[in-house]
C-alpha cells in the first residue's frame, strides 16, 4: 500500500524532470559543467523529499538537510543564468522561460519545505496530550 505522498513529492519529480530537459538545451560546455550540477542536485533534492516522507524517525533531519539541498539548487540556477547557460543560440528567451519555470518550481519546493519544517517542530514541542483545537492560540504560560 503505498502511503499518499505530499504535494512536496509531486513537485520535486516535476523539478527534476524540467532540469534534465532544461539541461539538454544548454550549450554542450554549460551541459557538462553547470548543467550536471543542476541534474546532480535535483535529484539530490528529490531523495531528499523521499527520505522525510519514509524515514519518520529523522525527518526532522532530512528536512534540514533538504533547506541546503533547495538552496543549492537556486544557487546554481542563479549561476546558470549569470554565465549565460540560459541564452544559447536564437532561441534565448526560450531558455529564460525555461530558467523561470525552474526558478518557480523550486521556490514553490523552498516555501513547502519550509511549511513542513516548521509543522514538524510545532509537533515535537507540543507535550503529548495538550493538543489544541484547530486554529485556537497555545495557552499562555505564566
Amino acid at each position: 500500500m503505498n502511503p499518499i505522498l505530499p504535494p512536496i513529492y509531486r513537485d520535486s519529480r516535476r523539478l527534476l524532470v524540467h532540469t534534465e530537459t532544461m539541461v539538454l538545451h544548454f550549450a554542450r560546455y554549460h551541459n557538462y559543467t553547470v548543467g550536471t550540477d543542476l541534474r546532480r542536485q535535483a535529484m539530490h533534492i528529490m531523495r531528499g523529499v523521499h527520505r522525510a516522507c519514509y524515514d519518520r524517525e529523522r525527518v526532522t533531519e532530512h528536512l534540514r538537510q533538504l533547506v541546503w539541498q533547495i538552496d543549492d539548487y537556486k544557487l546554481t540556477l542563479q549561476l546558470a543564468m549569470e554565465i549565460g547557460a540560459f541564452t544559447h543560440g536564437a532561441k534565448g528567451q526560450a531558455h529564460f522561460a525555461s530558467f523561470e519555470a525552474a526558478a518557480d518550481l523550486v521556490a514553490g519546493i523552498g516555501k513547502q519545505c519550509g511549511g513542513w519544517q516548521q509543522k514538524t517542530t510545532q509537533r515535537l514541542h507540543t507535550p503529548v496530550g495538550s493538543e489544541a483545537a484547530p486554529g485556537s492560540k497555545p495557552a499562555m504560560s505564566p
